[in-house]
């Protein structure tokens, strides 16, 4: 097996997508590489483009590097509670927050600022590639 391939398996087993189908286009002659790429695209399709705007107010051309950013939020009243990017996250629940680093870092998650008050704490993170879904979320009751 080429030595691409066992990197994008071990990429794909840790869930780092973006990452494994970088590998397997340096393969794409490969015609293993390609089929992976294929089941790769329907596993998890490659993020579309970010329409970055320049100084003068136009789209320029769309560019797939870039940063995502998410918000774990973690709740301490009654236990501990978990929500990444306004979902809730119950399989966390009561766990320490090492854990939930850790899952989110398997994804390609990066720490990078916290803040907290109360009860709240809200983690921002951030890992590599084109925004994916952008939208708005519930919030808590305050």
């Amino acid at each position: 097996m080429r030595p691409e391939l066992e990197i994008a398996r071990q990429l794909i087993e840790e869930k780092q997508f973006d990452k494994a189908r970088m590998v397997l286009q340096k393969a794409s002659d490969d015609p293993m590489a390609q089929k992976w790429l294929d089941k790769l695209d329907e596993m998890s399709p490659a993020a579309k483009p970010i329409q970055h705007l320049n100084g003068n107010g136009h789209s320029g051309s769309g560019q797939t590097d870039g940063w995502q950013y998410g918000a774990l939020e973690v709740k301490r009243s009654y236990g501990t509670q978990y929500r990444f990017n306004g979902g809730a996250m119950p399989d966390w629940k009561d766990q320490p927050i090492y854990y939930a680093l850790n899952e989110l870092g398997r994804d390609g998650w990066e720490l990078v600022s916290f803040d907290g008050r109360d009860e709240t704490t809200v983690y921002i993170l951030k890992k590599q590639g084109a925004v994916l879904e952008n939208k708005k979320v519930e919030v808590w009751d305050q």
